[in-house]
């Protein structure tokens, strides 16, 4: 009686263990991807208000990014995404700033 019960709960954690650390590792992805293309679209927002420019943003954890619009264009008005990648894992933001009148 013990060895089945031994035998099962073995089984079950064959099974379950690979994946919580599946899930688990998703979940430092996700994070670090959505912190990437916060960041992202938080430099374009910047720069695309005329402010001084800097360097885009980069990702000391070996996280990258895209976006999707020409930030340095100083036009009135943004419609970004940015496209965070980490570990596997892509987040999406997309930013609307409407033209000013």
């Amino acid at each position: 009686m013990l060895g089945s019960i031994l035998a099962i709960t073995l089984s079950l954690a064959a099974i379950f263990v690979p994946k919580i650390r599946s899930i688990s590792n998703a979940g430092a992805g996700s994070v670090g991807a959505i912190y990437a293309a916060d960041s992202a679209l938080e430099w374009c927002i910047y720069t695309n208000r005329g402010n001084p420019v800097l360097p885009q943003p980069t990702m000391a954890n070996g996280a990258s990014y895209t976006l999707s619009s020409d930030c340095n264009s100083g036009i009135s008005g943004l419609d970004a995404q940015a496209i965070g990648s980490y570990r596997g894992v892509s987040r999406s933001l997309e930013v609307q700033v409407p033209a000013s009148q």
